[in-house]
């Protein structure tokens, strides 16, 4: 891993929670984990304090490092603090021990069973000014106006922002702008340029690297090797800047080396900047302005050359687009003006004519023109934005095109009442000769259950990868239900990193021989099919 520094890991979780969902229920899963993905050192909480008494879990925490070999030194405690300790006997002495025992400043603050505040923790954290602690906890733990109004009370307590997904990231750079002790871990920060925006703005030192889920797996990881900054800016965020806060002086404590990445993989290709030598097609691509997305580019003729530099650098063949104005406004402006913007550039952009079916008038006598030239290759359905459920009949003459041309049609999918793919078990054997590709994998875990299902038995069925992290569900798991075969990759850029999205995949714990056919060639498959 020559691109990246030791990694120290903000946002470490384990624990067995009650609900039986936990990630890493040991310390020993953590450290497999971090030894997979050459992570050196991580700060963990347990998570049974979003029910369980903080105390109690922080102890438990302790206990469990001190019980597993190989933890002392790479699991950090980030020890739970609750405005309850307050009134115990000896509440707020105990968090000091514990706090000394494990070597700690790091602090998690945890809304437990949703009836704290984070204004209650205000006077334990005077308490314990002396031992410098710093406070991490989600972004979504705690209103922004309380976040705002702790931070200033305490502008000498720095306070990390964990799990920042898109449409929390404008609201978290403002919080960044109004108080210098706020930062973020770059955990779910999956936007395209996110870090290079941080750094642009407030600095390398507001910056802490973090990973998500487990079912992340190496997205963050990639995402900051990636990144286009410098080898120091990349170091301070990697394990530097959590080095400073933890009090830990340079030379003194010396990062943990982390064990050596498997030679020439896929992944080890990825972080090295070295070409992946295989076939690439994303097959969920966007471009156009946003709304909720935070970019430096917004423009559709700058995006391009930012878009074509990013496929050159990851050797990525075709991008598959639909127009975000054809699909979040006029569908007739939007698919004419991305197809004039791309059509030019050949086989490096494919494009999904986006179907909105209260414009089905304007859009069918169009089917035509659309698909006689080259830039056309299938149909986009956005069915929650546009608020028209997917069996609507106003689809009809769109899925009938389709099927005559043997067309692919993206979905973007949920768990929800518009998109899920429990309502589409009719529509896949109606239209046997549709490619039906569902975006985001059914999104959360109970549209990916759907699709697992639904999969099976219908080879016109496929998941598309981008978005997909929204689930806990491990895609090693799911590579076991369904046939690789099935599976797509796509970045949902230009708003998603497509080095995060992509790291995602490539560092699933599958062989290369599983992951390079859904990097490209069943996209080229479907795309072979038109007729």
């Amino acid at each position: 891993m020559n691109r990246i520094p030791a990694l120290f890991d903000v946002n470490g979780t384990f624990g067995r929670k009650s609900t039986g969902k936990s990630d890493f229920p040991t310390i020993r899963e953590r450290l497999d984990f971090m030894n997979r993905l050459a992570i050196g050192r991580t700060l963990v909480w347990n998570e049974e304090a979003k029910q369980n008494h903080s105390l109690a879990c922080n102890q438990k925490l302790l206990d469990e490092i001190a019980a597993t070999p190989g933890a002392a030194g790479r699991i950090i405690p980030e020890l739970v603090v609750s405005g309850l300790i307050l009134y115990e006997r000896d509440g707020v002495t105990e968090l000091k021990q514990q706090m000394k025992a494990g070597g700690t400043r790091a602090l998690r603050y945890v809304n437990a069973l949703g009836v704290g505040s984070l204004f209650q923790i205000e006077p334990v954290i005077r308490a314990l000014a002396s031992l410098q602690p710093f406070v991490v906890m989600k972004n979504e733990e705690a209103p922004l106006l309380d976040i705002l109004a702790f931070t200033e009370r305490f502008p000498k307590v720095p306070v990390i922002l964990t799990e920042i997904i898109w449409p929390r990231f404008s609201k978290a750079l403002d919080l960044m702008r109004q108080r210098k002790n706020i930062l973020i871990d770059t955990s779910w920060l999956h936007t395209t340029g996110a870090i290079e925006i941080v750094l642009e703005h407030f600095g390398v030192d507001r910056l802490v690297f973090g990973m998500g889920y487990r079912s992340h797996n190496g997205a963050a990881i990639a995402a900051l090797a990636r990144a286009d900054i410098s080898a120091q800016e990349r170091e301070r965020i990697a394990h530097g800047n959590l080095d400073r806060l933890l009090g830990w002086k340079p030379g003194v404590r010396v990062a943990v080396a982390p064990p050596a990445p498997l030679a020439d993989t896929l992944w080890s290709r990825c972080l090295d900047r070295r070409p992946l030598g295989v076939e690439i097609i994303d097959a969920h691509f966007h471009l156009g302005p946003s709304t909720g997305f935070v970019s430096k580019e917004q423009k559709e003729e700058c995006q391009v050359e930012l878009v074509l530099k990013i496929m050159d650098d990851l050797g990525i063949r075709t991008a598959m687009v639909s127009g975000i104005q054809a699909i979040l406004g006029d569908p007739v402006h939007g698919n004419d003006l991305v197809e004039r913007i791309l059509a030019p550039h050949g086989e490096r952009f494919k494009g999904y004519v986006g179907f909105n079916p209260h414009y089905a008038d304007d859009l069918i006598p169009r089917f035509e023109r659309y698909f006689s030239g080259s830039y056309f290759v299938g149909f986009k359905i956005l069915c929650g934005y546009w608020g028209v459920t997917i069996p609507d009949p106003r689809f009809g003459p769109m899925w009938e095109y389709a099927n005559a041309h043997r067309l692919p049609v993206l979905i973007h999918s949920g768990s929800g009442n518009y998109d899920s793919p429990a309502l589409c078990h009719d529509l896949v054997k109606k239209y046997p000769e549709v490619s039906f590709i569902f975006g985001h994998s059914g999104l959360d875990d109970a549209g990916r259950r759907q699709l697992e299902a639904l999969v099976p038995g219908n080879p016109n069925v496929f998941m598309e990868w981008c978005g997909s992290f929204c689930s806990t569900i491990l895609w090693e798991e799911t590579l076991k239900k369904v046939p690789p075969s099935q599976v797509l990759f796509g970045s949902d850029g230009i708003q998603h990193d497509l080095y995060w999205e992509l790291g995602r995949l490539l560092s699933v714990d599958v062989s290369d021989e599983v992951l390079t056919p859904i990097l490209g060639t069943n996209m080229q498959r479907i795309l072979a099919r038109r007729r």
